[in-house]
């Protein structure tokens, strides 16, 4: 967190307490546009509008991800006026897509989840509980000049309005340009509860994010000074692009513990489909070892330790290529300021305990793989240097044993596509012998990943794979041991997609039932969803919620407290290492405090209403391929029938 003089604190909070229009000094943080017209709706749609709960502040802001709001730092600030990175202080709604906030319909309204400072402008990203429809604003990357002519919009008080519930916005003229800020002057004023609204730059049709509102003196505002120069210090946004884009949702890894961990472990593209590029003419940099593709250590790493680390044998002087699988995503989509960043060390002979030659591993690049088939490497882009990105355009170009950076703007090729594939390429025509070399600090900014699943069980959305079926009694599948159907006329324990017959509301559900015939040991595991190229990281989380039935509700087929022992279960399989193991055994600790084992739940579900768990899987998940959706009833204790319903399943990110 950036210090903060006496001042600036005592500045910050009378912008808070300015918000609802109490008087105050003639300069002051930027709280409303006077001299504008209304913007209709669908207009400057990105502009948001921002209240801390329970405060009379209220500022404004701008969309520049569908999950990330730009604005002056001072409207997230704490009571006293001091910002930190993190959850805020004050709970505070974001309102988007909405140029009248008195409306009911469209748009997005939610809350603001975390904060990040900027470390010495008045700049704050402000992430979004949930994501938008509504397009973001495009930042400028170029400075603003004396004489640019610039609108100016926020929800703040008017000439005559206290505290309007509609976007204004106007005109006004930069007057002098200043390192990290702008100057505007009139026919515009910004006001109270304007701080953290756009000046925007218009030409050509494309409209871009210059600057942010932070101090004005105010004249033509409510109870302020209505005669003199319309006067207004804007912080520039040009300059802060590498920020804002470094700090959007976006994937990657250091190869770090804790970080994203890999996927796949040596394994080529051969047998991926369109754009994966498979294997040719390439073997083992030795004798007893494949192509290489994996996680490694070494402290010679750029960041930290952890690598990856790639080699091979090119035996063909007319053609040789083998691309290796790294991540494997699905759920990712790139916006236009998306940019792919790496870090790649190209090894020596001497380097390389003898196994490269030449300079053959220079010829090797990061690859995309987009699920429409089209790929990085075929694109015609190239790097900060003019560097083609296809790995063949890579050979000869970098010194050997040093790290080199690659940066590659995407958006202009692949904004609005969906990322499947990570994938390191060696490719050279030329030449026969070793490469090896390591990859390290890869990054893809401003991208929107959606959730790994989900399902309300509603028409449309997914259904389970299977119905009433037993997930088999070799681990890390569960299967069962004296567990019966829960009443005579049906087959064995059941979970099938159902109607809430107790009228909560939930429409389709996946209803789960059994009876339980030993006092000593007793479970049973069902598989539910068969999933695909579906991966853990660090933060990726299960969500669901269930309603375990007590015998009143349940037409007396569930005895005691018996439904409550049931969790869902899943099965991951470990593709670097061919193995599977499952959830229900890791010891991971739900939401509700006890462990996800169905046993443990015995004790933390209560009866006859709506539960909500969620699970943190990213010590059990990272790097691991989520295959399977169980579920599973496990007690030991007690006889009896059990009965419920499960809904809303969620793999988040």
């Amino acid at each position: 967190m950036r210090a903060m003089t006496h001042a600036m604190r005592s500045r910050l909070a009378t912008v808070a307490a300015l918000a609802l229009g109490v008087v105050g000094v003639s300069v002051v943080p930027a709280s409303a546009v006077t001299g504008g017209n209304t913007v209709p709706s669908g207009q400057y749609s990105y502009v948001a509008h921002l209240r801390a709960t329970g405060t009379d502040r209220a500022c404004t802001g701008v969309l520049v991800h569908p999950q990330m709001v730009v604005t002056d730092s001072a409207c997230v600030a704490d009571a006293q006026g001091v910002v930190t990175a993190g959850a805020p202080k004050l709970p505070t709604t974001v309102t988007v897509g909405r140029a009248d906030l008195a409306a009911t319909t469209g748009g997005l309204v939610t809350a603001a989840t975390r904060v990040i400072p900027h470390p010495s402008r008045p700049v704050a990203l402000v992430e979004l509980a949930a994501r938008t429809s509504v397009p973001p604003a495009t930042v400028a990357r170029a400075a603003p000049a004396a004489g640019d002519s610039l609108v100016l919009a926020g929800y703040g008080r008017t000439a005559d309005e206290w505290v309007p519930t509609v976007l204004k916005a106007g005109t006004a003229t930069v007057s002098a340009v200043a390192d990290g800020t702008i100057t505007v002057t009139g026919p515009t004023s910004v006001c109270k509860g304007d701080a953290g609204g756009p000046a925007f730059r218009q030409a050509g049709g494309a409209v871009e994010l210059v600057a942010l509102h932070h101090r004005s003196n105010q004249v033509g505002c409510l109870a302020e000074a209505q005669t003199g120069t319309r006067e207004a210090v804007e912080t520039r946004l040009d300059d802060l692009y590498a920020w804002i884009n470094g700090n959007v949702p976006s994937i990657g890894s250091t190869f770090e513990p804790g970080d994203h961990q890999p996927h796949w472990r040596n394994a080529t593209g051969a047998g991926m489909g369109a754009g994966h590029g498979g294997i040719a003419n390439v073997t083992g940099v030795r004798s007893g070892i494949p192509p290489e593709l994996f996680l490694g250590q070494d402290a010679r790493a750029h960041s930290g330790q952890g690598l990856l680390l790639y080699s091979g044998e090119d035996t063909s002087t007319t053609s040789s290529y083998a691309y290796f699988k790294a991540f494997t995503y699905g759920n990712v989509m790139l916006r236009p300021g998306s940019v792919l960043s790496y870090w790649i060390y190209p090894q020596s002979k001497s380097n390389s305990y003898d196994y490269a030659d030449g300079t053959n591993s220079t010829c090797v690049a990061m690859d995309l793989v987009f699920t429409d088939g089209s790929t990085l490497r075929d694109s015609g882009l190239s790097d900060q240097d003019g560097r083609g990105v296809h790995p063949g355009n890579h050979c000869n170009t970098m010194a050997l044993d040093t790290w080199h950076e690659i940066r590659v703007e995407l958006g202009s090729k692949f904004a609005g596509k969906v990322l499947r594939t990570v994938m390191v390429g060696y490719e050279q025509a030329a030449n026969v012998g070793g490469f090896r070399g390591w990859i390290d600090d890869y990054k893809i900014t401003d991208v929107v990943a959606t959730d790994k699943f989900t399902t309300g069980l509603q028409s449309g959305q997914p259904q389970p794979t299977w119905t009433n079926t037993l997930a088999g009694g070799v681990a890390p599948r569960g299967g069962t041991v004296n567990v019966l159907p829960v009443r005579d006329g049906i087959s064995g324990p059941e979970l099938f997609v159902g109607t809430d017959h107790l009228n909560t509301g939930a429409g389709n559900i996946l209803l789960y039932s059994g009876r339980d015939n030993s006092g000593q040991t007793s479970h049973a595991y069902l598989k539910s969803f068969q999933l695909s190229q579906t991966f853990g990281g660090p933060t990726t989380k299960l969500h669901y919620r269930v309603l375990p039935q007590s015998k009143e509700k349940s037409y007396n087929f569930a005895d005691g407290t018996n439904s409550k022992c049931v969790a869902l279960d899943l099965i991951f399989h470990d593709r670097r290492t061919d193995t599977l193991s499952n959830l229900r055994d890791s010891g991971t600790v739900t939401s509700n405090g006890k462990t996800i084992h169905p046993a443990q739940q015995c004790a933390a579900l209560r009866l006859d209403e709506w539960n909500d768990v969620t699970v943190d899987l990213g010590a059990v998940a990272n790097g691991k391929e989520i295959v399977e959706i169980d579920f599973g009833y496990d007690q030991p204790g007690n006889t009896g029938g059990f009965r419920g319903f499960v809904d809303d399943i969620r793999i988040s990110f």
